[in-house]
Formats: structure tokens, C-alpha cells, sequence
């Protein structure tokens, strides 16, 4: 039976690859759901990710991993405040300007800066000094700061992770990290009367059959 609507928290690094492939499956995944998903994306800094980056590009020299990790660190930051900053033109907009900017930082290999920041945030429409007040507010900050204490109230180690919880029932909320897949998802939240909302139509056969094969669903 699938749910009436499903609820899910995406914590992710605004410029980490992974992250940028669990946008991408929970976009689709929401794409081929009958019920309404609501999708909550919070980024934060993952500071583990942010230091095993740097190691594996500097090796042993200590010097230049903790400059490097604190540069990583200090650009996903930025970026997260970006995020927020597009944020209070609209909730879509937001969701738009991750995915132009994972397309340049991730995809084109672009390193980020504020530069980038502010070339994505003309790119998709938004106010630029609405967008640039809001990006040096105290009020954004502030409200990373409360998403980095519900990362924790929620018990997040690393990036990507998803809370998922179905028809508002908090107590069974299911906790997914770097194994989000569309499989996974849909088993989930319910696999019959899954319908492309693109063209109304069922997902194909094949799809479903792959579910059971990999869930050894009945």
C-alpha cells in the first residue's frame, strides 16, 4: 500500500559529487510517485568528507591538508549560505539554483567562489540584491546554524542522508546515507500503483520486476 504522502529531509554538501547523485535520484524518485513528496533539502558542512578530500589530494603533507581542508570547508560553507540566500526568494528557486550550481562546481569541475555564487543566481532569475543582501545577512547564518543543530537532533554523521517519513508518522521514520537508491526508495514507500506523473502512466513491468528481484519482495 502506498502512503498518502511522504516527507523527506535531504542533507547533503551543496558541492559534494555523491550529494549531487542523491539530488538527482530523489528528483526522479518524486518524478514516478502518485502521493505528494515533500522534499526539505538542508546542506551543511561535512567536515569528515571535507578532510578526507583534502588528504587524498595532499597525502602526507600536514600544511597543506589543513589549508586545503579548511579552503573546502570555507567554500561549502559559502555555499550553503548561498543556498539558504536563494532560499527566501521561494522554495523552487532554491531547489534550482543547487542544481545549476552542482552543474558547475561538480559536473564542470568549476572550484566555487562568489563569483560562481552570484553568476548562478542571475543565471536562474532571482533578485541580485535581494539575493546579496540575504547572502551576508546575520538571518541566514543564523539559519544554518539551526540546521546544523537539526542535523545532529537528527543524529547525521555525514552527507549524503535522508529521513524519510511517511503520512507524518515521525515515530517510523526511516534513515537512508550514500545507498539512496530508487530501488530503495520505492520499496520503501510502497511499490503498487507507482504512475509516471510525466504521461500518467505505470511504470513499466520490468522496473517492478527488478524491485522484487533485488527486495525478494512477494
Amino acid at each position: 500500500m502506498t502512503s498518502q504522502f511522504i516527507e523527506i529531509f535531504l542533507f547533503l554538501d551543496p558541492l559534494g559529487r555523491r550529494c549531487n547523485d542523491a539530488r538527482k535520484t530523489i528528483k526522479q524518485f518524486r518524478s514516478e510517485r502518485p502521493e505528494k513528496v515533500k522534499l526539505r533539502i538542508i546542506p551543511i558542512v561535512n567536515f569528515k568528507r571535507v578532510y578526507g578530500h583534502a588528504r587524498k589530494k595532499f597525502g602526507q603533507n600536514r600544511t597543506s591538508v589543513v589549508e586545503r581542508n579548511n579552503q573546502f570547508s570555507a567554500n561549502t560553507y559559502q555555499a550553503c549560505l548561498a543556498f539558504h540566500a536563494s532560499a527566501m526568494q521561494g522554495k523552487n528557486k532554491a531547489h534550482q539554483y543547487l542544481e545549476v550550481l552542482q552543474g558547475y562546481v561538480v559536473e564542470e569541475r568549476l572550484d566555487f567562489s562568489k563569483e560562481l555564487a552570484f553568476k548562478v543566481a542571475e543565471e536562474i532569475g532571482l533578485d541580485i540584491d535581494m539575493f546579496a543582501e540575504d547572502y551576508d545577512s546575520e538571518l541566514t547564518k543564523k539559519i544554518y546554524r539551526k540546521n546544523l543543530k537539526l542535523a545532529s537532533d537528527m543524529k547525521i554523521t555525514g552527507t549524503p542522508s535522508a529521513i524519510i517519513y511517511k503520512d507524518g508518522v515521525h515515530e517510523e521514520a526511516i534513515r537512508l546515507g550514500e545507498e539512496m537508491e530508487r530501488e530503495i526508495l520505492h520499496s520503501i514507500c510502497g511499490l503498487k500503483e507507482i504512475t509516471n506523473v510525466k504521461d500518467g502512466e505505470e511504470i513499466k513491468e520490468e522496473v517492478k520486476k527488478e524491485l522484487h528481484n533485488v527486495f525478494n519482495l512477494n
